[in-house]
């Protein structure tokens, strides 16, 4: 009797300590399907797990590639980090055009923050041309 009540609380407590995997996986799943069925807040949260390694393998890439999605769907916040992705080069090459292309979208969509990280990418740009450098047609 000893034996089988040991089992069964042995059971009891690997099914307590598995329960949150399972949740885990439910909600990349969930969140993945809605993703793929076309849902944008859900390509931008997606995009987010992948930014933050949260619940699932870090990559920042992939990360990119949902926020693009997202913000082709007209999610607000998706436009934003777009912008933060060209700025800091988070899973592409750093594009200060393409970061103010995306803040300057983001902006127009309301986005507040955006306005100020948009003001740096512009202040950085015009550093470049005030050190004195000079930029010829003829060089590209």
């Amino acid at each position: 009797m000893k034996k089988i009540i040991l089992i069964l609380i042995t059971i009891l407590t690997l099914n307590i300590m598995a329960t949150p995997l399972e949740n885990i996986s439910q909600k990349f799943s969930y969140i993945q399907h809605a993703a793929n069925g076309g849902n944008a807040q859900a390509q931008f949260d997606l995009g987010l797990m992948y930014a933050k390694g949260e619940e699932i393998k870090k990559d920042e890439r992939e990360a990119f590639s949902w926020f693009h999605k997202a913000a082709r769907n007209n999610n607000v916040e998706a436009k934003f980090y777009m912008g933060l992705s060209f700025a800091q080069g988070r899973g592409v090459r750093k594009e200060a055009h393409l970061a103010r292309y995306w803040f300057k979208l983001a902006v127009k969509a309301g986005h507040k923050q955006a306005i100020a990280y948009m003001a740096m990418v512009e202040k950085k740009s015009h550093a470049q041309y005030t050190k004195g450098e000079r930029v010829s047609v003829n060089n590209y």
